[in-house]
């Protein structure tokens, strides 16, 4: 397990054009719960700085400190300020399960149905310098409106940060007590580049919630579906299989970040919503004007391929459909009810 590290000053700071804290240096200080972090994100590796940005456009980037690390007196540490934000990445982040006692998460509804992914595997490579581009946590204000928490993804330019998940699905329905076994689910190569996650107090008359905007630009190497699952071993049977390969989902226009919802102009919504019904979870996309046009994502996928099982000792069969993709979308209104059964 490795420890949760806080760190401040130059070093911390050479990111994204960030200037150096005055007079800082290169520090480390130990955290009480480093130990329940660590259990937490496995053998990820949590390091945090000072999160101020530079704020002249084109500012170059400060050269990072080559000092060693040092602890922190409480008189040094009492001077530390992150007032702007925190700065934080998951280097080398991995989450394995054991054969022989999977992790798995299970949504299971009132009536006692439930939706399970088992075996997860979850993981991250990185770039040379884990702590090079981080994600930003800010509190940021806005004019007129209330202030936002905005959580800026890495930039990722290099395509270095790439994250990779297996996991096997299936679903038990309690009317019929019987189970659907999915099969397993590999996404390899995921890379997200910019965009964030935003959220803010709801500005809609009568309405109290969260509103919420969200983007990114991502690249996925490879997405299977095996319909035969795992071995006991823990080998993936390919013999039937949908494999998508080379998958692109950035902006339309710009090739930047598709943000799905913008949270000053074209915010999302999360909710609790009572009503003659009952009570559930409302999510809510919307509101799109013709002063301010909703974004288009566009959609592209190098390769599709079906791969069925042989027949009477037959070698499996491959169809290959090609590539595939879609100019532009747009999620003009999306209207979701999460309820808790009849």
């Amino acid at each position: 397990m490795r420890r949760a590290v806080v760190s401040a000053g130059d070093g911390a700071n050479a990111m994204r054009g960030v200037p150096p804290v005055r007079g800082g240096r290169l520090t480390t200080v130990s955290i009480g719960a480093a130990a329940a972090l660590a259990v937490l994100f496995a053998a990820a590796t949590l390091s945090f700085a000072p999160a101020a940005r530079a704020q002249a456009a084109g500012a170059a980037p400060a050269s990072a400190s080559t000092g060693g690390m040092k602890a922190l007196a409480d008189d040094e540490l009492s001077a530390v300020r992150g007032s702007d934000g925190i700065a934080f990445n998951l280097s080398h982040f991995s989450l394995t399960s054991s054969l022989t006692n999977p992790l798995t998460l299970t949504y299971r509804n009132p009536l006692g149905s439930s939706l399970s992914l088992s075996g997860l595997d979850l993981s991250r490579t990185d770039d040379a310098d884990g702590f090079a581009d981080p994600y930003y946590l800010t509190m940021q204000s806005r004019n007129g409106l209330p202030d936002m928490i905005a959580l800026d993804f890495p930039l990722n330019i290099a395509g270095g940060q790439k994250w990779s998940l297996t996991s096997d699905f299936s679903n038990y329905d309690a009317a019929s007590n019987t189970t659907f076994s999915g099969g397993t689910l590999q996404v390899s190569n995921l890379t997200m580049m910019g965009g964030g996650l935003y959220l803010a107090p709801s500005t809609i008359a009568d309405t109290q919630g969260i509103a919420f905007g969200l983007g990114t630009r991502l690249d996925i190497g490879s997405l299977g579906i095996y319909s035969h699952g795992r071995g006991a071993d823990g080998t993936i049977d390919t013999s039937d299989s949908l494999m998508f390969s080379g998958i692109h989902l950035s902006d339309a226009i710009t090739g930047g970040a598709w943000m799905l919802a913008d949270v000053t102009n074209h915010p999302g919504l999360i909710n609790a919503v009572t009503d003659s019904s009952g009570s559930y979870l409302h999510l809510q996309i919307g509101w799109p004007t013709n002063s301010n046009p909703v974004p288009g994502g566009a959609l592209a996928i190098d390769n599709i391929t079906f791969t069925s099982p042989g027949v009477g000792g037959l070698a499996p069969t491959s169809v290959n459909l090609g590539s595939a993709s879609i100019a532009s979308i747009q999620l003009n209104y999306v209207d979701i009810k999460f309820k808790t059964g009849q």
